[in-house]
Order: structure tokens, then C-alpha cells, then sequence
């Protein structure tokens, strides 16, 4: 499986199985194969080639193995999100030790008889021939533990171990050496280009691996797998046992500490503790995000263990929904007092690393969305155009989806911009989701909207920090079948200050702050420059009947609110 870099664990082993000890002081290097089923040759197609795209996957245990829960995904160079799937098996399909399975794209014209085949177009899953990665993951898209993996060319997705493999070229194909069995953890080394290529399928010869067996392997999920603070998250580790010796006695431990647990959090596997089936060799553990959590990624590694001394290394990552370390854009205020309680829903708080938002269930749009901006923020991640549903909303409540915005004459208008948040892919990704958008015309979004985004982002290059809030106004009506709300206007209101610390206390009468008011209907002239539509925070106050910067002294507020801006 793929290269994991850890901290490492000493484990002692007590009569309730075995446990995490303390922590060891050097990083350490843990090359995890995968315990049954690799990707052991693929061809992504070419242009030459267009129709031979195919996968082919190897049974490498000593056992036979039901594909039933597992799934074959796509990547694209830099993607972030699991594409597919190719292939999702369902029912039992059992595959022989030993034995092959082949995957092709429907128009595959290599001449043999694949035992699976998708349609690029439907899954869009059509592999690019330079870049790119697939994995085998057991159980659901995104989530699911990483069985296997393969990278090919450049690109920063999870879907590699070790170091890439290169792109096969044209009439090659990349195959793992050891007729499929090789299995290092260290894609470059694992696969050689074939030549012409050599596809096999589940009628092909048997390739059996020696050593098959003797491994311990443990896998990781976290679902939710993105939490807010207070929130739970079912941890599951899964555990394939040895054969050769049988394991025994196993047992998994994991620290948690990051999400604010314990270091040495024992895991269940007796239907308690939010474990499912008792004895199925899945351990569980029902996690508790700490309400005093900072907001961000944490990294969750766990060890499992038989009693013949064999250890195999889990992890996953937990997204935790709150403001980063020094970065929460309601320091200064929460303007319409949104909080994080399902009942109060046309005005919920929804918080995330990158920004905070007040959500209306009842408009499917923010009512405001909250983000603080500095250069730390601005790097060079494209954009990821990955437009989808929040899964932070509440069980039960719409969600809104790219195509709801098809054909309604209204663009996907940005809240927080794609651009404010290039530091890191996971930033720039968080604000495709559909809780930051709101209907707004293509003059609006393409003018004066993005006109005054580049001159915040200008600001910040120059050494200041701004706080800024973003939000609909007024209806025009719906789309998406009466589900989401047209706003009249769009409006943002900013608050600019230098880089420094205490950003409460250094607020003053001098602290520049304004908003604008932009119509989001026709006429428009979509080269009026921003500064026309400029107007002070009292007036965007006066129409939305928010209060903004309540946290900063009233006297202060009061005076930067009213004045009007002349930059």
C-alpha cells in the first residue's frame, strides 16, 4: 500500500489486547504492502491509442477474495477527489489466488475479452496518458481505505506510493514485475514498461506470490471524515489477519490526541463503542472532536497487533470544521448572531478552516459568508473547479448541487473567492462547495465583483490583512425548481488593517473599512468600476439588518462604520 510516514509507537501488549506506549522520538519510514489485491498492469490510452485504456488487477494472497465492497478510482494529475468509479463491485465476485481480473473502457479494441468495462463519458473517468493515479479502495468513494495504488507522470493526488511510475506511451502498457507480484511500496520500482503491452484476465494462468500470507494489514476510516468541534466521528480500522502463522489475539490502539482524545485509545471489535459486528475483524471507535479543537486537517495514526508480534500501521485524516490557529473571521463580530444549532435554520452557523458562513436553509444560499485574507492565504494551487454538495449541512436539508445552476441564467457567483484561498489544494477545493454560492448574473460576477476581488487581493500582497464579509440581498425570485433564491443585489463589506497581532485591539477611528452594493440585474455595465458602487457599512447595515464589527469598542464601530471611503 502507499508509503506512510509516522511517528512511530512502542506497543505493550496487556490483557485487554494491545495498546499504544509512548510515543518514540525519531519518524520512522513503514512500507505496508497490500495484504490480497494489487494494480498490477494498466494502460490510460493515448492519443494514438484512444480506445485501449484498461486496468488489470491481481490477486496476490494465498486466499481467495470476494471483490464484493471494493471499488477501482481515478485521479487526475492534481485531483482531490476520487473520479468513477471504474469499477464498484456489489455482489460476490470471487477472485482465485493467483488470478487476474481485467478492466476496460467500453470502446477497448485491444482484443481480449475484459471480465469488466466502464464508459469513460458516464463515469468521467477517461484517463489521461501523462498524469495521473488510480487505487483500489474498499468500501465508499473518497473514504474508503486505499488497498492499493498507482501513480504515473507528476501531480500532488494521493493516488501513488513512493515514487511515481512514468507514463506508459504509446502500444506499452506499465506492469508490476514478478508476473504481479512485486511489491515494494514504491511505484517507479514496482512497475516496468511492457511492450507491446499484455493484458490478462481472469481466464488467464494463475500468478501465485510467494510470501502470501504473512503480512498483518489495518486500514483506517473516519466517517464523517470532515467534523465540527463537539461533533462525532466513527473511527474503523480495518484488519486483515496473517495466515502464515494464523494471527491472534489482535488488537488496535490509535492516538487521538490531535482531535483532543487520548494517545492510547483502545479500539472495539466486541459490537460496543460504535462497532458494528462483533468478531468481523473490523475495530471501531466513536470519537469525540474536543469543542476546544482548532480547525484544519489532523492526521489520526493507529497500530494493529497479533500476539506473533506482527504490526501494520493505520491512518487517516479527520477535517475538523472551525477557524485555524489566529484565523477566525468572526473575531471581530458575528453579524447576525448565527449559531451552530440545527433548529435555528435560516440562520446557521457553519464554520470551516477556510471560511465561516450563516446558512438559510429556507434560500439554499449563505445569508453572509466570513473569511479573514492575508498573503499567507495567496499561493499558486489552480483552481479546482470542483463544484458539490456541502456534507457539512444537517441530515435532512437540500442540498444544492452544480447542475441546479444549469440553464437558470444565472452564474455560480463565488462568496468566498477562489482565488483568496490558492495556498494549498484542500483551501482552494473548500470553496467549490455549493453553502458558498449564491445566483448572480454573469456582468456582476465577470465586472465590478472580480474587479473589486483582485484590488482585496492587491491589499493583501501589500502587507495587510482584511476581514471581509460577503452576502445576497433582496429576491428575484428562483431557480432549481423554487429551491434556491435569486438575490437582487450582492454585497461585501471589508475591513482593512496592517499584518499584526491582537487584530481586536488594534482597530481605531483611522482603520479603513466600507462596503459595496452591486445590482444583480440587468442593466449592467459590466465595466463600471467597483468604487461606483461603493457605500459605508451603516448602509449595508441599514439593508441587510446585520451588525457588523459588534466585538470592536462602540465608539470605535460607530465611527468607521459611517464614514465613507475615499481611496
Amino acid at each position: 500500500m502507499k508509503r506512510i510516514i509516522v511517528v512511530g509507537f512502542i506497543g505493550i501488549f496487556c490483557a485487554a489486547g494491545w495498546l499504544i506506549g509512548s510515543r518514540a522520538s525519531a519518524q520512522t519510514d513503514s512500507l505496508i504492502v497490500s495484504p490480497h489485491l494489487v494494480i498490477s498492469q494498466f494502460q490510460p490510452g493515448t492519443t494514438a491509442d484512444p480506445n485501449d485504456e484498461f486496468v488489470e488487477i491481481h490477486n496476490t494472497s494465498s486466499t481467495p477474495i470476494d471483490l464484493n465492497g471494493f471499488r477501482l478510482v481515478y485521479r487526475s494529475q492534481n485531483g482531490s477527489n476520487d473520479v468513477g468509479p471504474l469499477a464498484a463491485w456489489t455482489s460476490t465476485t470471487i477472485l482465485q489466488p493467483g488470478q487476474f481480473y481485467l478492466i476496460a473502457s467500453n470502446s477497448y479494441t485491444g482484443g481480449l475479452t475484459p471480465d469488466l468495462t466502464y464508459t469513460p463519458s458516464v463515469c468521467q473517468c477517461s484517463l489521461s496518458a501523462a498524469n495521473g493515479g488510480l487505487a483500489i479502495r474498499q468500501g465508499a468513494q473518497n473514504t474508503g481505505a486505499i488497498i492499493d495504488a498507482v501513480g504515473w507522470g507528476t501531480g500532488t493526488n494521493i493516488f501513488a506510493e513512493g515514487t511515481r511510475t512514468t507514463a506508459p506511451g504509446s502500444g506499452s502498457s506499465k506492469a508490476r514485475l514478478q508476473s504481479g507480484c512485486q511489491d515494494t511500496d514504491n511505484n517507479a520500482s514496482d512497475f516496468a514498461t511492457l511492450t507491446p503491452w499484455a493484458p490478462r484476465n481472469s481466464s488467464n494462468p494463475v500468478a501465485t506470490c510467494s510470501g502470501s500470507g504473512t503480512t498483518l494489514f489495518a486500514a483506517m476510516n473516519a466517517s464523517p471524515s470532515s467534523v465540527s468541534p463537539g461533533q462525532t466521528t466513527l473511527l474503523t480500522v480495518t484488519v486483515i489477519p496473517a495466515t502464515t502463522p494464523p494471527s491472534t489475539a489482535i488488537g488496535v490502539a490509535a492516538d487521538l490526541q490531535p482531535i483532543g482524545e487520548a494517545a492510547s485509545q483502545q479500539f472495539f471489535d466486541n459490537g460496543t463503542n460504535g462497532d458494528v459486528t462483533a468478531g468481523d475483524n473490523v475495530f471501531s471507535y466513536l470519537a469525540t472532536v474536543a469543542p476546544s479543537t482548532t480547525g484544519g486537517t489532523k492526521l489520526i495514526v493507529g497500530v494493529a497487533a497479533d500476539i506473533q508480534g506482527r504490526t501494520a500501521i493505520a491512518q487517516t485524516i479527520i477535517t475538523v470544521n472551525a477557524p485555524l490557529p489566529n484565523d477566525d473571521p468572526l473575531l471581530l463580530g458575528n453579524p447576525s448572531n448565527a449559531t451552530p444549532n440545527v433548529a435555528n435554520e435560516n440562520n446557521y452557523l457553519m464554520q470551516k478552516p477556510q471560511y465561516s458562513l450563516s446558512y438559510s436553509r429556507q434560500k439554499a444560499t449563505p445569508n453572509w459568508v466570513a473569511w479573514r485574507l492575508d498573503s499567507s492565504w495567496l499561493g499558486s494551487t489552480q483552481r479546482q473547479d470542483d463544484y458539490r454538495p456541502d456534507p457539512a449541512l444537517p441530515a435532512g436539508w437540500y442540498q444544492v448541487v452544480d447542475s441546479d445552476y444549469s440553464g437558470s441564467g444565472y452564474t455560480r457567483g463565488h462568496m468566498t473567492p477562489s482565488g483568496d484561498r490558492t495556498r494549498s489544494i484542500p483551501d482552494n477545493s473548500a470553496t467549490f462547495l455549493m453553502t458558498n454560492f449564491v445566483p448572480q448574473i454573469t456582468d456582476n460576477n465577470s465586472g465590478p465583483w472580480e474587479e473589486f476581488e483582485t484590488y482585496c487581493r492587491t491589499l493583501a500582497n501589500q502587507g495587510n490583512e482584511l476581514y471581509i464579509f460577503s452576502g445576497p440581498l433582496g429576491s428575484l425570485g428562483t431557480i432549481a425548481q423554487g429551491r434556491i433564491t435569486a438575490p437582487q443585489y450582492t454585497w461585501k463589506v471589508v475591513l482593512i488593517m496592517p499584518n499584526g497581532d491582537n487584530d481586536r485591539t488594534r482597530v481605531t477611528k483611522a482603520t479603513r473599512a466600507f462596503g459595496i452594493i452591486v445590482p444583480n440585474f440587468e442593466p449592467l455595465d459590466p465595466n463600471t468600476p467597483w468604487r461606483n458602487f461603493r457605500v459605508t457599512v451603516d448602509e449595508v447595515e441599514r439593508q441587510t439588518g446585520y451588525d457588523f464589527f459588534s466585538n470592536v469598542g462602540a465608539m470605535t464601530q460607530l465611527f468607521i462604520e459611517r464614514q465613507r471611503d475615499r481611496l
